[in-house]
């Protein structure tokens, strides 16, 4: 790590801080926010664990510290994770030691963005050379309309004035031309500033800053010199600068416009909430599109054409293609997946891979970039070949009576006669009863707590799915999906209120989950085993489903029997979660095609 000098005020506070014996608490907490763990460390740590942040797998220790649950979404990630390649304690304490600072700095400038993200103020993005240069020529040729349309309006009186102008080009190209001159700086300086506010984006980098204040200078010449040809009146040449060639083609890379919308859109998804899953799911989207379209690829050479490749391209993904092929590029597991006879996407999916090439398109068509978007209204080649209804079928009824009576379900019952002793007894028996009778989702059930099932004043038990801003690990999967779902009479009598009220689990009173042997996944699905272990042994030892059935589709069973009884929309929304707006995908669900 550099050293910080007393010279530079956060060199002059650490030198201050290094006399912290001699501060109080009061001045101790006052210093600056990101030396607070280099003053920790300083000091000996005689009150903190010399493994803090540290772990040990096999003989390297390794840097593991959680970020603040309210950060996560800033960071990216839920721990930072690091191998220092030492086995040696006091080597790893050192580069832990120092490395802290480094996540403390990332710490720190997370809070500053999220400050800004909710006062509503939108955080400005990194920018290329690539986008800059474009955001300039954009700009100047703005300013030179103007200047044309100034001087057709206001032309010279006479030519003594017409000459006194033209002085005033020469002394402003001069003035641009000089390096040392502290006008043509601040010229330059306000142009630059002009074109990163009106394009918000931000310039940090040192270099990229001398790099585009250069083309600055260049424009603002450019700019003077049409001038000074108008004023004589020569009208032979558009440019004299070749950057500034109006015939010129954008040279930003369809990978840079990536970047801003992926810029874009993460900002949205924090403001929102939006689950890791669906940062995932489109981040995959854009690693294809990337892959399948070159992320060094001119926009300028985006066409139709390149639209309809990729549109083939899709038509011939495999599903799967990361897990099956995970070193093979697109064309490659295209190619492999023909002759392996793998099942491709669905036209569902590839829609939403084209929905997001035309919402990266018009990133550039709003950035003035591209003159239009040739990804607009663009759909899949092949339409499914099967309608909604058949897509996802609830079980029949003696699919139900043949599960539910099977021996190894019949097993987990509490007073089975063989019982399974299991602790995770509990979920094996109680998530599809509850998916049967409620028709909640899997990970609904599975991230259940105690304080989740509650009572009327009347008596009537219920589930109240809500996400609580208490809980962090609690999920639902859209907005309509918060309801309180009443539990049947046959729940309560089978000793479901009886599990929430007395568990036999220690585990419960401290961490209040109901079905505590189940853990989140990387999304914080709770449901991911549980739906895994029912799918690979459970329900294919008792019965057998079809291509379309799965543990999902007792939640059609309770659609079917809500649609047997004539139940209105309303209900639809209140009980399942299902939304009633318009045509909803839900009125296709369940029922066996006759």
């Amino acid at each position: 790590m550099q050293e910080v000098r007393g010279s530079t005020p956060l060199g002059s506070t650490i030198q201050s801080a290094n006399r912290w014996k001699t501060l109080n608490i009061h001045n101790f907490n006052a210093l600056h926010p990101l030396l607070w763990s280099h003053l920790w460390y300083t000091r000996g740590m005689k009150d903190v664990s010399n493994k803090q942040y540290l772990t040990r797998r096999g003989e390297v220790w390794h840097y593991h510290r959680r970020v603040p649950v309210h950060l996560v979404k800033i960071v990216g990630k839920t721990f930072i994770k690091k191998s220092l390649n030492v086995a040696d304690l006091k080597s790893a304490m050192r580069l832990r030691n120092a490395y802290t600072i480094q996540v403390d700095a990332m710490f720190a400038k997370a809070e500053e963005q999220l400050a800004q993200l909710q006062d509503g103020k939108q955080m400005p993005s990194e920018a290329s050379l690539g986008e800059l240069t474009e955001y300039l020529r954009q700009h100047l040729s703005g300013l030179d309309d103007r200047a044309v349309a100034q001087l057709l309006s206001e032309p010279p009186d006479d030519e003594d004035q017409r000459k006194q102008m033209k002085m005033e080009t020469e002394i402003a190209m001069q003035t641009l031309k000089n390096r040392d001159d502290p006008n043509g700086a601040v010229w330059i300086e306000s142009i630059r500033d002009t074109v990163t506010k009106a394009q918000d984006v931000a310039l940090q980098d040192r270099q990229l800053i001398v790099e585009f204040s250069e083309l600055v200078r260049r424009g603002l010449i450019e700019l003077q010199t049409l001038q000074r040809d108008r004023l004589d009146h020569k009208y032979d040449r558009a440019f004299h600068d070749p950057l500034f060639d109006p015939r010129q083609k954008t040279k930003l890379t369809f990978g840079e416009v990536i970047k801003r919308f992926w810029a874009e859109r993460e900002e949205e998804y924090t403001l929102n909430s939006v689950s890791k899953k669906r940062y995932d799911k489109v981040q995959a989207e854009l690693s294809f599109l990337l892959d399948a379209i070159g992320s060094d690829t001119p926009l300028s050479n985006i066409t139709d054409d390149t639209v309809q490749e990729v549109r083939s391209l899709l038509s011939r993904l495999p599903a799967n293609r990361k897990k099956i092929y995970p070193n093979l590029s697109v064309t490659e597991a295209v190619e492999r997946a023909a002759k392996d006879g793998q099942r491709v996407l669905d036209p569902v999916t590839q829609a939403q891979y084209l929905r997001t090439l035309k919402d990266v398109l018009a990133v550039a068509v709003r950035k003035g970039l591209m003159g239009h978007n040739p990804a607009a209204g663009v759909k899949p080649l092949k339409k499914s070949d099967m309608s909604a209804v058949e897509k996802r079928f609830p079980w029949t009824d003696q699919q139900i009576v043949d599960f539910f009576t099977g021996s190894f379900y019949q097993s987990c019952r509490v007073d089975a006669a063989k019982s399974y002793k299991s602790e995770d007894r509990a979920w094996r028996f109680w998530v599809p009863l509850l998916m049967l009778f409620t028709g909640a989702r899997p990970n609904e059930i599975c991230q259940l707590y105690v304080e989740d099932v509650k009572q009327t004043e009347q008596g009537t038990w219920y589930l109240d799915l809500a996400e609580k801003a208490d809980r962090n690990d609690h999920s639902l999967k859209t907005a309509s999906s918060r309801r309180r779902v009443p539990l049947h009479p046959q729940l309560i009598k089978l000793g479901f209120s009886n599990l929430v009220k007395v568990s036999p689990s220690k585990s419960l009173k401290k961490a209040k989950q109901i079905f505590t042997t189940l853990k989140p996944d990387q999304y914080g699905n709770y449901a991911t085993y549980a739906t895994k272990r029912f799918r690979d042994k459970f329900i294919a030892e008792e019965i057998t489903l079809n291509d379309r059935q799965a543990l999902y589709s007792l939640r059609h069973n309770v659609r079917d029997a809500l649609r047997t009884v004539g139940a209105p929309p309303e209900t639809l929304l209140a009980v399942t979660g299902w939304s009633p707006a318009g045509r909803a995908a839900s009125d296709n669900y369940g029922y066996l095609a006759a």
